[in-house]
């Protein structure tokens, strides 16, 4: 237990340091991008078409009502947010390269209005809002030429409306000190059960062979199956007669039994394997025994 306890304590401390360099490495990386990430800013100026007041009110009414349908606010806007108005605001305000570095500007409809919105984006609120407001006197001037019937009038112009946008250094680095923690614990816990997987495996690995060492004990092994002396497998009925005279397991009875009178023909006794013969070599042999004894005896022996 104080080995095992030894090696949690490691563990835990291992992990713990890893968290912590990886939350470090998070918070690090949070604070330079705030600290190198510029401040923008947005200043807005709103137009309105409107009938020309030249008209009368009968054709005022008309004309309020094709300006209704949209097409003529859209149509405004796209040609107003055509670049060369900005870059004309940008030149005519004398701008020098790093003020011009992000500028952009966006000229949108209100949905369901006349209304027109000329938005600026700059590394600083008053370059917005002196870029918002040159645009919109140049869109307007060419406007004012296009379109007799009607008139863009400006609603009010960009001073002192610009507006921090994007993130702000200090929620930057807030996110960042939130990301750390959450990535810090993560690397923790994965690493602390990483090792403490890896010193189960080991264990079990060293107990395997002395579980393996303690089964001869418990359960040896089978005694070897002893080999036998003649490996011939007589069939039934071909064996010889045994001890008592009796046919050893067969249908067929023997021809030769072991005594005197069976003894080979060149004189040798029969041995106590010879019981054991094929009965055609049998009948052979009696055919000549048989011409022996009536040769020995003679035609009156018989």
């Amino acid at each position: 237990m104080t080995g095992r306890g030894r090696f949690a304590r490691r563990e835990v401390r291992i992990s713990v340091l890893a968290g912590a360099i990886a939350a470090l490495l998070i918070v690090v990386a949070g604070a330079g991008l705030a600290l190198t990430s510029k401040p923008k800013y947005t200043a807005e100026s709103v137009l309105v078409v409107l009938p020309s007041a030249a008209l009368d009110t009968s054709d005022s009414a008309a004309y309020y009502e094709t300006l209704s349908r949209g097409q003529i606010v859209a149509t405004f806007a796209e040609v107003a947010d055509n670049l060369r108005f900005q870059d004309q605001a940008a030149q005519n305000l004398n701008l020098s390269a790093e003020q011009k570095a992000g500028l952009s500007t966006a000229v949108t409809v209100v949905p369901d209005t006349s209304v027109i919105l000329v938005r600026t984006t700059a590394g600083s609120a008053a370059v917005a809002e002196q870029v918002a407001d040159a645009t919109t006197t140049l869109a307007t001037a060419y406007l004012a030429n296009l379109s007799e019937p009607y008139r863009t009038d400006l609603v009010h112009g960009a001073a002192g409306t610009a507006t921090a946008a994007g993130t702000s250094p200090i929620v930057l680095l807030a996110l960042a000190v939130v990301v750390a923690l959450i990535v810090g614990v993560g690397v923790q816990q994965a690493v602390y059960h990483l090792m403490t997987t890896l010193r189960t495996r080991r264990e079990r690995r060293s107990a395997e062979p002395a579980g393996d060492a303690a089964e001869p004990a418990t359960e040896p092994d089978a005694p070897a199956e002893p080999v036998a002396a003649a490996d011939h497998h007589v069939p039934a009925g071909d064996l010889g007669a045994g001890p008592s005279g009796e046919p050893r397991g067969g249908d067929r009875p023997a021809r030769h039994l072991a005594g005197p009178e069976n003894d080979r023909p060149d004189g040798d006794p029969a041995g106590p394997g010879d019981g054991i013969t094929d009965t055609t070599a049998d009948t052979t042999d009696d055919r000549t025994e048989n011409s022996t004894r009536e040769s020995m005896v003679g035609p009156h022996g018989r």
